[in-house]
């Protein structure tokens, strides 16, 4: 090729300054402001340099980088182009297809070593390498400041001609940009994953209703108030829970909520006291109250365990403060409780198309292991809500009822307390009939 030697280097300078500074503005954004103070306390004068240079020009020096990164690729894009009769010459394809080949090139060249490379390595120790070229930033910075003031000053007198001014502009930031911001931080390394996590989790309480966090009632170890202290004291101590609901004539009775520091407090002064005034009142909720209101509200009147009413105002289930700070940073557990089962649903080997089921499993996760779709239902969220809907009644202890359902054999194979513990499910192979039409469409 007939292309000078200056052509090839100058396009070798305008891709090394973009990646260099590209690494460098991103090398300053993700590094940390604690551990930049942290290394500025322990006596690192660079890190120290750095906070207070972008204490006072983090806003120009990122529109000083925008500009060069524009001015470079328009120069990367201007010289290419350079390139195209050399191309012509050695292909016999049109001037116009020659010009598109060389952009497309020179832009795929600028994406590895204008953006994604130099992002890459400024990820992995920001800190250290924003101190370290924080000389370069400063030039970057100052040689730009003239190129964005001026226009940034003949933007302003513009706008206010139509009655804008900027300094009324809503500068709000939207739990849109807070995810994003997070999603990036967490690429850098600038965040972990668990703190990613949790700062998910918290906007997504604003959308999760009550029921979808509660224990069900069915779950929920209840006191009744005819059983007398013998009873209760003995649930307590099995259970090792601090608080209970306590019900009177029905499940739907709730009477009052029992603290079993309470209990104990009073049994050691008098074991004949009478139970129902050792209550506390009861805090009642709906189930379609949202989870982040929930939280404030408790927080508001004091309350750490909550009644949750359904539509009808039947007793639902019950919600605490752990189960709402579970929603933000994950399972909690204490010395009390029992280690979760890891596996709900297991494919039997030996048996085609066969699962055995831990019926407290959510009907969505039952859909996705079998690979079939299960109608929706207001009725019931796991699998043992629709057995019993299938029924029509609750199993004594010990019965292992047989029932069809759409696709699934279901055998219930254990029942304890009058809940569906365990079932075996074995899905039949589609209907002829069915197939056809699926063959036909």
């Amino acid at each position: 090729m007939d292309t000078q030697p200056p052509l090839w280097a100058t396009l070798f300078i305008l891709y090394i300054l973009s990646f260099m500074i590209t690494m460098t503005r991103h090398a300053a954004v993700a590094a940390g402001d604690t551990r930049l103070k942290y290394m500025a306390e322990g006596g690192d004068k660079r890190a120290k340099a750095l906070i207070e240079f972008l204490d006072g020009h983090s806003r120009i020096m990122a529109a000083s980088v925008r500009f060069f990164n524009v001015f470079l690729l328009l120069g990367i894009g201007a010289v290419s182009a350079m390139f195209e009769p050399d191309l012509t010459a050695l292909l016999p394809i049109p001037e116009m297809l020659a010009l598109l080949i060389i952009v497309i090139i020179a832009a795929l060249i600028y994406l590895i070593l204008g953006v994604f490379l130099p992002k890459g390595i400024a990820g992995k120790k920001p800190e250290v390498l924003a101190t370290r070229l924080l000389p370069l930033l400063k030039v970057i910075t100052y040689a730009g400041m003239p190129f964005v003031s001026v226009p940034g000053i003949l933007s302003k007198a513009a706008l206010k001609i139509f009655g804008i001014n900027l300094g009324e502009q809503n500068e709000d930031v939207t739990e849109e940009e807070i995810r994003m911001m997070v999603d990036i931080g967490s690429e850098s390394g600038a965040i972990d994953d668990d703190e990613k996590e949790m700062i998910h989790n918290i906007f997504e309480m604003d959308d999760k209703p009550v029921e979808e966090i509660m224990t069900h009632r069915t779950d929920a170890v209840i006191l009744w108030l005819e059983d007398g202290a013998d009873e209760w004291e003995k649930i307590i101590n099995e259970t090792n829970h601090t608080r209970y609901p306590v019900c009177g004539e029905g499940v739907d009775d709730v009477v009052g909520v029992l603290n079993s520091r309470d209990f104990y407090r009073t049994m050691l002064h008098d074991k004949n006291a009478d139970l129902k005034s050792i209550l506390r009142e009861p805090y009642f909720v709906p189930d379609s109250l949202k989870a982040d209101e929930m939280f404030q509200r408790m927080q508001d009147k004091n309350a750490h365990f909550a009644i949750v009413l359904d539509e009808y105002s039947g007793f639902c289930g019950i919600v605490t403060q752990e189960d709402l700070i579970e929603e933000i940073v994950g399972e909690l557990y204490s010395e009390y409780d029992e280690p979760e089962k890891e596996l709900e649903i297991y494919k039997i080997p030996s048996e085609k198309n066969t699962w055995l089921i831990d019926c407290g499993v959510e009907i969505e996760d039952v859909e996705d292991e079998l690979g079939i779709e299960i109608p929706d239902d207001d009725d019931y969220n796991t699998f043992a809500g629709l057995i019993l809907d299938v029924l029509g009644t609750v199993p004594a202890d010990g019965e292992t009822p047989e029932l069809k359902f759409g696709r699934m054999r279901i055998k219930v194979t254990r029942v304890e307390e009058h809940r569906i513990e365990e079932a075996v499910v074995t899905l039949e192979d589609e209907e002829p009939e069915k197939k056809e039409n699926n063959d036909t469409e």
